[in-house]
């Protein structure tokens, strides 16, 4: 992924994280579905699985100055964020 200020590899769960945002920006997603349509219903992982790979696509959309946020609705889930 890069922006005007540098660009940032992502790895294979933090690119479909990423699209899987980007197809429903605006809307909140729920921990649950995140895992549901990112890792699949058959998966073993655990649910902090989304929170460690959530931070780690924070981290990096910042490092690069990235017009987009993952902001939390507390209860709720996350969003994607486009800032102007």
């Amino acid at each position: 992924m890069q922006s005007a200020s540098g660009q940032v590899l992502l790895n294979n769960k933090e690119f479909q994280l990423m699209e899987y945002f980007m197809m429903n920006s605006n809307q909140v997603l729920s921990t649950e579905l995140i895992m549901e349509k990112v890792w699949g219903l058959d998966s073993d992982a655990e649910i902090n699985v989304v929170w460690v790979n959530i931070s780690s696509l924070r981290k990096k959309l910042a490092s690069i100055e990235a017009n987009v946020t993952i902001k939390s609705a507390r209860g709720l889930g996350y969003q994607l964020m486009v800032e102007a």
